[in-house]
Protein backbone atom coordinates (compact mmCIF):
# COMPACT_ATOMS: atom_id res chain seq x y z
CA UNK A 1 0.00 0.00 0.00
CA UNK A 2 2.67 2.73 0.77
CA UNK A 3 4.61 1.71 -2.80
CA UNK A 4 0.94 2.30 -4.48
CA UNK A 5 0.90 5.76 -2.68
CA UNK A 6 4.60 6.99 -3.15
CA UNK A 7 3.56 6.62 -6.88
CA UNK A 8 0.80 8.96 -6.86
CA UNK A 9 1.67 12.33 -8.48
CA UNK A 10 2.54 15.11 -6.49
CA UNK A 11 -0.24 17.26 -8.36
CA UNK A 12 -3.12 15.26 -7.84
CA UNK A 13 -3.71 17.02 -4.16
CA UNK A 14 -3.16 20.58 -6.48
CA UNK A 15 -6.85 19.39 -8.41
CA UNK A 16 -8.43 19.05 -4.68
CA UNK A 17 -10.20 23.02 -5.92
CA UNK A 18 -11.33 21.43 -9.47
CA UNK A 19 -13.28 18.45 -7.72
CA UNK A 20 -14.55 20.56 -5.08
CA UNK A 21 -15.75 22.83 -8.11
CA UNK A 22 -17.80 20.02 -10.02
CA UNK A 23 -19.08 18.73 -7.25
CA UNK A 24 -20.56 22.32 -6.38
CA UNK A 25 -22.08 22.21 -9.92
CA UNK A 26 -23.30 19.12 -9.74
CA UNK A 27 -25.14 19.75 -6.24
CA UNK A 28 -26.68 22.95 -7.73
CA UNK A 29 -28.41 21.12 -10.81
CA UNK A 30 -29.62 18.40 -8.44
CA UNK A 31 -31.50 21.42 -6.07
CA UNK A 32 -32.50 23.13 -9.45
CA UNK A 33 -34.06 20.38 -10.73
CA UNK A 34 -34.61 17.85 -8.35
CA UNK A 35 -35.19 20.16 -5.20
CA UNK A 36 -36.91 23.18 -6.35
CA UNK A 37 -37.48 22.84 -10.19
CA UNK A 38 -38.46 25.48 -12.33
CA UNK A 39 -42.64 26.47 -12.30
CA UNK A 40 -43.71 27.46 -15.46
CA UNK A 41 -46.34 30.28 -15.35
CA UNK A 42 -48.44 32.71 -17.20
CA UNK A 43 -47.61 30.10 -20.17
CA UNK A 44 -49.09 31.03 -23.55
CA UNK A 45 -51.78 28.87 -25.89
CA UNK A 46 -48.24 28.13 -27.63
CA UNK A 47 -46.97 26.04 -24.75
CA UNK A 48 -49.90 23.77 -24.37
CA UNK A 49 -49.08 20.27 -25.07
CA UNK A 50 -51.19 19.02 -28.63
CA UNK A 51 -53.61 17.18 -26.49
CA UNK A 52 -54.73 20.59 -24.50
CA UNK A 53 -54.48 22.77 -28.12
CA UNK A 54 -57.09 20.49 -29.15
CA UNK A 55 -59.67 21.17 -26.68
CA UNK A 56 -58.40 24.89 -27.27
CA UNK A 57 -59.64 24.48 -30.85
CA UNK A 58 -62.75 22.54 -29.41
CA UNK A 59 -63.63 25.43 -27.90
CA UNK A 60 -63.04 28.01 -30.95
CA UNK A 61 -64.90 25.70 -33.01
CA UNK A 62 -67.99 25.65 -31.03
CA UNK A 63 -67.63 29.58 -30.05
CA UNK A 64 -67.05 30.30 -33.94
CA UNK A 65 -70.58 27.77 -34.42
CA UNK A 66 -72.31 30.01 -32.20
CA UNK A 67 -71.23 33.75 -33.02
CA UNK A 68 -69.97 33.17 -36.35
CA UNK A 69 -67.20 35.47 -35.61
CA UNK A 70 -64.37 35.23 -38.56
CA UNK A 71 -61.80 37.38 -36.89
CA UNK A 72 -61.59 36.26 -33.37
CA UNK A 73 -61.35 32.78 -34.56
CA UNK A 74 -58.63 34.13 -36.45
CA UNK A 75 -57.15 35.38 -33.76
CA UNK A 76 -57.52 32.85 -31.62
CA UNK A 77 -56.31 30.18 -33.57
CA UNK A 78 -53.03 32.24 -34.34
CA UNK A 79 -51.57 32.28 -31.04
CA UNK A 80 -51.24 28.49 -31.21
CA UNK A 81 -48.23 28.72 -33.62
CA UNK A 82 -49.39 25.23 -35.58
CA UNK A 83 -53.35 25.35 -35.57
CA UNK A 84 -53.68 24.38 -39.09
CA UNK A 85 -51.51 21.08 -38.74
CA UNK A 86 -53.66 20.44 -35.13
CA UNK A 87 -56.93 20.83 -36.94
CA UNK A 88 -56.10 19.00 -39.92
CA UNK A 89 -55.30 16.23 -37.74
CA UNK A 90 -58.33 16.18 -35.80
CA UNK A 91 -60.65 16.34 -39.13
CA UNK A 92 -58.46 13.22 -39.75
CA UNK A 93 -59.13 11.29 -37.25
CA UNK A 94 -63.03 12.12 -37.60
CA UNK A 95 -63.59 10.98 -33.79
CA UNK A 96 -66.83 12.75 -33.41
CA UNK A 97 -68.37 12.95 -37.37
CA UNK A 98 -71.99 14.20 -36.13
CA UNK A 99 -71.22 17.01 -33.96
CA UNK A 100 -67.13 18.04 -34.22
CA UNK A 101 -66.05 17.12 -37.49
CA UNK A 102 -68.60 19.69 -39.20
CA UNK A 103 -67.78 22.42 -36.85
CA UNK A 104 -64.05 21.86 -37.37
CA UNK A 105 -64.47 22.18 -41.31
CA UNK A 106 -66.33 25.06 -40.71
CA UNK A 107 -62.78 26.59 -38.52
CA UNK A 108 -60.02 24.52 -41.26
CA UNK A 109 -60.51 27.71 -43.49
CA UNK A 110 -59.92 30.14 -40.40
CA UNK A 111 -56.87 27.93 -39.30
CA UNK A 112 -52.88 28.85 -40.06
CA UNK A 113 -49.41 28.00 -38.58
CA UNK A 114 -48.09 31.54 -37.29
CA UNK A 115 -44.26 31.38 -37.38
CA UNK A 116 -43.69 33.95 -34.87
CA UNK A 117 -45.78 31.70 -32.48
CA UNK A 118 -43.84 28.50 -33.27
CA UNK A 119 -40.43 30.15 -32.79
CA UNK A 120 -41.29 30.85 -29.40
CA UNK A 121 -41.10 26.95 -28.79
CA UNK A 122 -38.75 25.50 -31.21
CA UNK A 123 -35.75 24.38 -29.67
CA UNK A 124 -32.23 26.32 -29.97
CA UNK A 125 -29.33 26.48 -28.12
CA UNK A 126 -30.32 28.84 -24.95
CA UNK A 127 -33.60 25.93 -24.65
CA UNK A 128 -33.02 22.84 -25.43
CA UNK A 129 -33.09 19.90 -23.21
CA UNK A 130 -29.19 19.71 -23.59
CA UNK A 131 -28.45 23.05 -22.78
CA UNK A 132 -28.01 22.39 -18.66
CA UNK A 133 -25.42 19.87 -20.10
CA UNK A 134 -23.99 22.33 -22.33
CA UNK A 135 -23.55 25.36 -19.22
CA UNK A 136 -21.65 22.92 -17.15
CA UNK A 137 -19.60 21.88 -19.94
CA UNK A 138 -18.77 25.76 -20.82
CA UNK A 139 -18.26 26.54 -16.94
CA UNK A 140 -15.85 23.13 -16.86
CA UNK A 141 -14.07 24.36 -19.63
CA UNK A 142 -13.84 28.24 -18.45
CA UNK A 143 -13.33 27.25 -15.08
CA UNK A 144 -11.85 23.84 -15.08
CA UNK A 145 -8.91 23.84 -17.81
CA UNK A 146 -7.15 27.02 -16.57
CA UNK A 147 -6.90 25.73 -13.07
CA UNK A 148 -5.70 22.24 -14.16
CA UNK A 149 -3.28 24.21 -16.77
CA UNK A 150 -1.84 26.27 -14.10
CA UNK A 151 -0.97 23.13 -11.69
CA UNK A 152 0.71 21.72 -14.11
CA UNK A 153 2.34 24.51 -15.59
CA UNK A 154 2.28 27.79 -13.41
CA UNK A 155 0.19 30.20 -15.54
CA UNK A 156 2.44 32.96 -13.79
CA UNK A 157 5.52 31.65 -15.46
CA UNK A 158 4.36 32.95 -18.74
CA UNK A 159 3.53 36.29 -17.21
CA UNK A 160 7.12 36.46 -15.14
CA UNK A 161 9.31 39.34 -15.84
CA UNK A 162 12.54 38.16 -17.28
CA UNK A 163 15.60 39.11 -15.72
CA UNK A 164 17.44 42.16 -17.37
CA UNK A 165 20.96 40.95 -15.28
CA UNK A 166 23.66 40.97 -17.44
CA UNK A 167 24.77 37.12 -17.87
CA UNK A 168 27.90 35.72 -16.41
CA UNK A 169 29.02 34.38 -20.21
CA UNK A 170 29.23 36.35 -22.82
CA UNK A 171 27.33 35.74 -26.20
CA UNK A 172 29.57 34.23 -28.51
CA UNK A 173 32.05 32.77 -25.78
CA UNK A 174 30.11 29.86 -24.66
CA UNK A 175 31.96 27.58 -27.25
CA UNK A 176 35.52 28.71 -26.50
CA UNK A 177 34.88 28.53 -22.29
CA UNK A 178 33.77 24.72 -22.77
CA UNK A 179 36.98 24.36 -24.65
CA UNK A 180 39.06 26.09 -22.12
CA UNK A 181 37.28 24.29 -19.04
CA UNK A 182 37.42 20.92 -20.85
CA UNK A 183 40.89 21.63 -21.17
CA UNK A 184 41.40 22.70 -17.30
CA UNK A 185 39.55 19.70 -16.62
CA UNK A 186 41.98 17.51 -18.08
CA UNK A 187 44.41 18.71 -15.71
CA UNK A 188 42.75 18.51 -12.45
CA UNK A 189 44.49 18.04 -9.50
CA UNK A 190 44.64 14.28 -7.70
CA UNK A 191 43.82 15.55 -3.62
CA UNK A 192 44.28 11.78 -2.88
CA UNK A 193 47.99 11.56 -4.45
CA UNK A 194 49.31 15.00 -3.64
CA UNK A 195 47.64 15.77 -0.65
CA UNK A 196 46.97 12.58 1.42
CA UNK A 197 46.94 14.59 4.38
CA UNK A 198 43.57 16.39 3.72
CA UNK A 199 42.26 14.00 1.68
CA UNK A 200 39.90 14.25 -1.08
CA UNK A 201 38.04 18.00 -1.24
CA UNK A 202 34.60 18.30 -0.20
CA UNK A 203 34.00 19.84 -4.26
CA UNK A 204 36.03 20.73 -6.63
CA UNK A 205 35.10 23.14 -9.86
CA UNK A 206 37.33 24.11 -12.81
CA UNK A 207 36.32 28.18 -13.70
CA UNK A 208 37.57 29.97 -16.29
CA UNK A 209 37.86 33.69 -17.54
CA UNK A 210 38.26 34.62 -21.50
CA UNK A 211 38.64 38.20 -22.61
CA UNK A 212 35.80 40.08 -24.23
CA UNK A 213 33.89 38.13 -20.98
CA UNK A 214 33.20 41.48 -19.67
CA UNK A 215 30.81 40.65 -16.62
CA UNK A 216 32.65 37.55 -15.65
CA UNK A 217 31.65 36.27 -12.36
CA UNK A 218 31.38 32.33 -10.61
CA UNK A 219 30.27 31.33 -7.47
CA UNK A 220 29.69 27.64 -6.58
CA UNK A 221 28.17 25.72 -3.01
CA UNK A 222 30.31 24.17 -0.97
CA UNK A 223 28.24 21.27 0.34
CA UNK A 224 29.04 17.72 1.81
CA UNK A 225 27.09 14.74 -0.20
CA UNK A 226 24.55 15.15 2.29
CA UNK A 227 23.70 18.17 0.66
CA UNK A 228 24.42 19.72 3.85
CA UNK A 229 25.40 23.67 3.12
CA UNK A 230 28.65 24.48 4.14
CA UNK A 231 29.54 27.81 2.02
CA UNK A 232 29.90 29.57 -1.02
CA UNK A 233 33.33 30.12 -3.55
CA UNK A 234 33.71 31.85 -6.60
CA UNK A 235 35.81 34.13 -8.90
CA UNK A 236 35.15 37.41 -10.52
CA UNK A 237 36.81 40.48 -12.12
CA UNK A 238 38.72 42.68 -9.22
CA UNK A 239 40.32 45.47 -11.80
CA UNK A 240 40.66 46.59 -15.15
CA UNK A 241 42.45 48.91 -16.68
CA UNK A 242 40.21 50.80 -18.92
CA UNK A 243 36.08 50.98 -18.75
CA UNK A 244 35.70 50.41 -22.84
CA UNK A 245 35.18 47.14 -24.38
CA UNK A 246 36.42 44.83 -23.87
CA UNK A 247 37.34 45.10 -20.39
CA UNK A 248 41.11 44.82 -19.86
CA UNK A 249 41.34 42.82 -17.02
CA UNK A 250 44.31 43.09 -14.63
CA UNK A 251 43.39 41.32 -11.30
CA UNK A 252 40.98 38.74 -10.29
CA UNK A 253 39.24 37.84 -6.93
CA UNK A 254 39.36 34.16 -5.48
CA UNK A 255 36.89 34.40 -2.52
CA UNK A 256 35.75 31.88 0.19
CA UNK A 257 32.54 32.10 2.37
CA UNK A 258 32.25 29.91 5.23
CA UNK A 259 28.27 29.95 6.84
CA UNK A 260 30.09 29.76 10.22
CA UNK A 261 32.30 32.46 10.03
CA UNK A 262 30.53 36.19 9.34
CA UNK A 263 33.92 36.63 7.02
CA UNK A 264 34.52 36.32 3.79
CA UNK A 265 38.48 35.76 2.59
CA UNK A 266 39.36 37.16 -0.36
CA UNK A 267 42.97 37.17 -2.09
CA UNK A 268 43.71 39.06 -5.66
CA UNK A 269 45.32 37.54 -8.15
CA UNK A 270 47.10 39.86 -10.08
CA UNK A 271 48.90 40.17 -13.41
CA UNK A 272 52.65 40.42 -13.66
CA UNK A 273 51.73 44.44 -14.72
CA UNK A 274 49.87 44.94 -11.68
CA UNK A 275 51.66 43.10 -9.25
CA UNK A 276 54.54 45.41 -9.52
CA UNK A 277 52.71 48.42 -10.17
CA UNK A 278 52.70 49.61 -6.08
CA UNK A 279 50.16 52.16 -7.19
CA UNK A 280 47.86 49.00 -8.12
CA UNK A 281 48.80 47.17 -5.17
CA UNK A 282 47.93 49.77 -2.88
CA UNK A 283 44.72 50.23 -4.20
CA UNK A 284 43.71 46.82 -4.01
CA UNK A 285 45.16 46.02 -0.99
CA UNK A 286 41.87 46.48 0.89
CA UNK A 287 40.42 43.75 -1.41
CA UNK A 288 42.55 41.05 0.27
CA UNK A 289 46.08 39.62 -0.14
CA UNK A 290 48.08 40.19 -3.52
CA UNK A 291 48.69 37.57 -5.80
CA UNK A 292 50.91 36.69 -8.54
CA UNK A 293 49.28 35.32 -11.31
CA UNK A 294 51.93 31.99 -12.48
CA UNK A 295 50.66 29.18 -14.41
CA UNK A 296 50.59 26.30 -11.73
CA UNK A 297 50.17 28.79 -8.87
CA UNK A 298 48.45 27.72 -6.12
CA UNK A 299 46.61 30.27 -3.90
CA UNK A 300 45.32 28.85 -0.36
CA UNK A 301 42.32 30.94 1.40
CA UNK A 302 41.40 29.28 4.85
CA UNK A 303 38.09 30.15 7.15
CA UNK A 304 37.19 28.92 10.69
CA UNK A 305 36.55 25.71 9.30
CA UNK A 306 37.35 25.78 5.35
CA UNK A 307 40.11 25.39 3.49
CA UNK A 308 40.04 26.31 -0.01
CA UNK A 309 42.71 25.87 -2.65
CA UNK A 310 42.65 27.86 -6.06
CA UNK A 311 45.32 26.29 -8.64
CA UNK A 312 45.84 28.58 -11.87
CA UNK A 313 45.60 25.61 -14.70
CA UNK A 314 46.05 28.46 -17.74
CA UNK A 315 47.05 31.85 -18.29
CA UNK A 316 47.96 33.68 -20.95
CA UNK A 317 48.22 37.42 -21.60
CA UNK A 318 46.67 39.91 -24.24
CA UNK A 319 48.54 41.75 -25.95
CA UNK A 320 47.79 45.55 -28.12
CA UNK A 321 48.61 48.97 -26.49
CA UNK A 322 49.12 47.88 -22.80
CA UNK A 323 52.15 47.36 -20.74
CA UNK A 324 53.47 43.99 -21.42
CA UNK A 325 51.65 41.23 -19.62
CA UNK A 326 49.09 43.72 -18.24
CA UNK A 327 45.75 41.97 -18.69
CA UNK A 328 44.59 38.20 -18.99
CA UNK A 329 43.41 36.94 -22.66
CA UNK A 330 42.53 33.64 -20.13
CA UNK A 331 42.97 32.47 -16.95
CA UNK A 332 41.79 29.35 -15.83
CA UNK A 333 41.35 28.02 -11.65
CA UNK A 334 41.16 24.93 -10.46
CA UNK A 335 39.24 25.22 -6.95
CA UNK A 336 38.92 22.65 -4.08
CA UNK A 337 37.46 22.78 -0.88
CA UNK A 338 38.22 21.06 2.00
CA UNK A 339 36.08 21.19 5.63
CA UNK A 340 38.76 20.76 8.58
CA UNK A 341 38.57 18.23 10.28
CA UNK A 342 38.66 19.48 13.90
CA UNK A 343 37.42 23.45 13.51
CA UNK A 344 38.17 24.34 17.04
CA UNK A 345 41.80 23.76 16.44
CA UNK A 346 41.65 25.25 13.15
CA UNK A 347 43.85 28.42 12.29
CA UNK A 348 41.72 31.65 12.04
CA UNK A 349 40.35 33.03 9.20
CA UNK A 350 42.24 36.04 7.79
CA UNK A 351 41.22 39.30 9.02
CA UNK A 352 38.93 40.55 6.74
CA UNK A 353 40.08 43.93 5.42
CA UNK A 354 38.62 47.54 5.85
CA UNK A 355 37.60 49.84 3.33
CA UNK A 356 36.73 47.27 0.37
CA UNK A 357 34.07 49.04 -1.55
CA UNK A 358 32.65 45.10 -2.01
CA UNK A 359 32.67 44.15 1.92
CA UNK A 360 32.96 47.07 4.07
CA UNK A 361 34.28 46.10 7.74
CA UNK A 362 33.37 42.89 7.28
CA UNK A 363 34.16 40.81 4.05
CA UNK A 364 32.38 40.10 0.26
CA UNK A 365 29.55 38.07 0.78
CA UNK A 366 28.35 36.55 -2.22
CA UNK A 367 25.22 37.86 -4.49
Amino acid sequence: MKTVLQSVPLFIPKLVPVGLLLLGLLLGFVWAYGIRPMVYTAAEPVNLGESWKQEYIKQVAWQLSASGDTNNAKNQLSYLGNAKDVVDAMIATNADPQNLTPKLQQLEPFAANNPDQQAKVSPNLLNANYTPLLCLVALALVVGVPIIVNTLVPIGMLFQRRSTAPTTVQTGLDKERREANTAAQAQKTDFAKTAPDRGAPVTQFVTTYLLNDDVYDESFAIELPSNEFLGETGAGISKTLTDGKPKLVTAMELWVFDKNDIRTVTKVIMSENAYNDPAIRAELAPKGEAVLATKGGIVTLETQTLTLQGRIVNLSYGTGNSPPNSFFDQLSLEIAAWQKKDPATAAPATAPTAADPYTGDTGKFPA
